[in-house]
This record gives structure tokens, C-alpha cells and sequence, in this order.
């Protein structure tokens, strides 16, 4: 089951939320007066800039040739 989160308890933990996500591969929605606003989902797996992909691809210093 998806979690929500209120953009109000968001806002200061929304880093947190975001790597929890990258983790979990989980989406969170995010509320506002109890109305879904948006959801925080993962980037598809081996994406360069997915954290969960390879770190030097991510960091830009992927081997080249």
C-alpha cells in the first residue's frame, strides 16, 4: 500500500522521504488538506542518475571506451 504524507509533514523531511524512496522503490504521495497533490516515485532501475545504479556512472566518472 502506498503511504501519503501531508506536504506540511513533508517539508522538513523531504529529503528523507526522497531516499527512502530510492531505497524501497516505494512511491510516497504527498497530501495537501488530505487531497492528493503528487507522488514521489524511483527513477527505472540502470538509469545513470538512478541511485541505485552504478555510482560512478552517477558521479560522472564512468570509464569510457
Amino acid at each position: 500500500m502506498t503511504e501519503a504524507v501531508s506536504i506540511t509533514r513533508a517539508r522538513p523531511i523531504v529529503g528523507d522521504l526522497a531516499r527512502r524512496v530510492a531505497t524501497t522503490r516505494e512511491p510516497i504521495v504527498l497530501t495537501d488538506r488530505g487531497r492528493a497533490i503528487v507522488t514521489i516515485v524511483p527513477l527505472p532501475l540502470g538509469r545513470a542518475d538512478d541511485p541505485g545504479g552504478r555510482p560512478e556512472e552517477a558521479a560522472g566518472t564512468a570509464p569510457t571506451g
